[in-house]
């Protein structure tokens, strides 16, 4: 691996505690609402659902998918995933995250760990691993302890799947970092080319960059088919991916003769 420094965040922003963030005892019903009653969050969620079945289409198409969706959550993403794949697991480190997901969850082996401590699953391989909403809210430290922990369980052909929901390069999450310094406040943001070197300082090469929530504007009420109208379009034109605000990654292991250039 490199021996660089990876900036993967912006002046300003405070590192958090995300390990803790969501360990009280009502944070797993609170976040599943957030989805539930915000119509933003509703369209992303309608977005990656329908990109997450065309990455397996584009990627994994005939083949046996064992799934890790680490820092699952309430179990949104692998909820959705499960009846698609051979095997699933989901990790998480909160509770009561973990208490509705088991609510949800049908055929999801799901385990309360923290595997950047001990990893249970040492041993065990996944040809695709997802983390969604993890790798921009976790201070640095915990983004490369997390990495650390995944990459050898990604199995030599697999993807792992991530996003970056405050993609710095989307106007309006732009003028919202702008706004919230004007205002003293503190939030996460992060440039697709963060991402991309904190991933290649793990082995690892982005190879697909699927758009999702391209116009958001505060107060304004857009038609969701106007939405997934304009979103089709940038997913078309792949070189206005940086206008979207919480762009799909997918990650795969560097070649063997990338790695020896490294």
């Amino acid at each position: 691996m490199k021996n660089r420094k990876t900036k993967t965040e912006l002046p300003g922003n405070k590192p958090l505690s995300y390990r803790d963030s969501h360990k009280a005892a009502e944070k797993g019903r609170a976040y599943q609402e957030c989805y539930q009653s915000e119509r933003w969050r509703r369209f992303l969620w309608d977005r990656e659902r329908l990109l997450l079945s065309r990455f397996l289409d584009e990627f994994l198409s005939g083949q046996e998918i064992h799934l890790l969706d680490f820092a699952c959550g309430t179990g949104r993403v692998v909820g959705y995933l499960e009846t698609r794949v051979a095997s699933s697991v989901g990790v998480d480190v909160s509770r009561s995250m973990l208490d509705v997901a088991r609510g949800e969850l049908k055929h999801t082996e799901l385990i309360e760990a923290d595997l950047t401590q001990e990893n249970l699953l040492l041993g065990r391989r996944f040809n695709l691993i997802t983390a969604f909403r993890f790798f921009l809210n976790a201070e640095p430290e915990l983004r490369l302890a997390a990495l650390r922990a995944i990459v050898p369980l990604l199995a030599d052909d697999g993807y792992l799947v991530i996003n970056n929901h405050r993609n710095l390069t989307s106007p309006m999450v732009f003028a919202t970092m702008l706004y919230n310094r004007l205002r003293r406040c503190q939030g996460n943001f992060m440039f697709l080319s963060h991402m991309r070197n904190l991933v290649e300082d793990a082995g690892l090469e982005i190879v697909r960059v699927y758009p999702v929530g391209v116009l958001s504007i505060p107060r304004l009420t857009v038609p969701d088919s106007w939405n997934h109208r304009l979103d089709d379009v940038v997913l078309r034109y792949r070189f206005l991916s940086f206008l979207c605000e919480s762009p799909i990654v997918v990650c795969r292991r560097r070649s063997a003769g990338d790695r020896g250039r490294m």
